[in-house]
C-alpha cells in the first residue's frame, strides 16, 4: 500500500508501508530525530526519504539528525 505525501516544494511523492510506518512512529511527537537513535535499517529508510525530498538531514558537530519536509498544509 503506497501512501502520497506532498513535500514543501509542492511536490507530491509516494511511499511505501515502511516508509510510512517509520514517519508515523517517530514524527507524531517529535520535531527532530536522531540519528544515533536508530537502527541501521532505519538509518537506510531516512536515508532514501532524505534522497526523495520527504526528510531533510541536519548534520551539527558531527551528529546527523533528521526533521519532516511536508507541506503541513496537505498532510
Amino acid at each position: 500500500i503506497m501512501r502520497a505525501m506532498v513535500t514543501k516544494g509542492g511536490i507530491q511523492t509516494w511511499i511505501n508501508t515502511r516508509e510510512n510506518s517509520f514517519i508515523e512512529k517517530y514524527f507524531q511527537t517529535k520535531e527532530l530525530l536522531e540519528a544515533e537513535n536508530l537502527t541501521e535499517r532505519e538509518r537506510y529508510i531516512a536515508q532514501n526519504l532524505v534522497s526523495r525530498g520527504v526528510l531533510d538531514k541536519e548534520v551539527n558537530e558531527g551528529k546527523s539528525s533528521y526533521k519532516l519536509n511536508i507541506n503541513k498544509m496537505a498532510r
